[in-house]
């Protein structure tokens, strides 16, 4: 059950990008999506144009698809 699942929107609120949600929503990215985004995707078609919170929202990404972040 999807229950114990929080909501993107919730998701990014945990890590101190609630300010993404709306963006998120408009774009339809869900967390069967969520996995599948870039960096391109996140800076050019969702418009997270800081370079942190596109690098943190891409290690909380890969740590919610079970891979570990190739950066150091």
């Amino acid at each position: 059950m999807r229950s114990t699942m929080p909501s993107v929107r919730e998701w990014l609120a945990s890590l101190g990008l609630a300010e993404y949600a709306d963006r998120f929503a408009e774009h339809r990215i869900d967390f069967e999506i969520l996995r599948d985004l870039t960096d391109e995707d996140l800076k050019g078609g969702i418009g997270v144009v800081r370079v942190g919170d596109r690098r943190k929202l891409l290690r909380a990404i890969a740590e919610l698809a079970g891979g570990a972040s190739t950066t150091p």
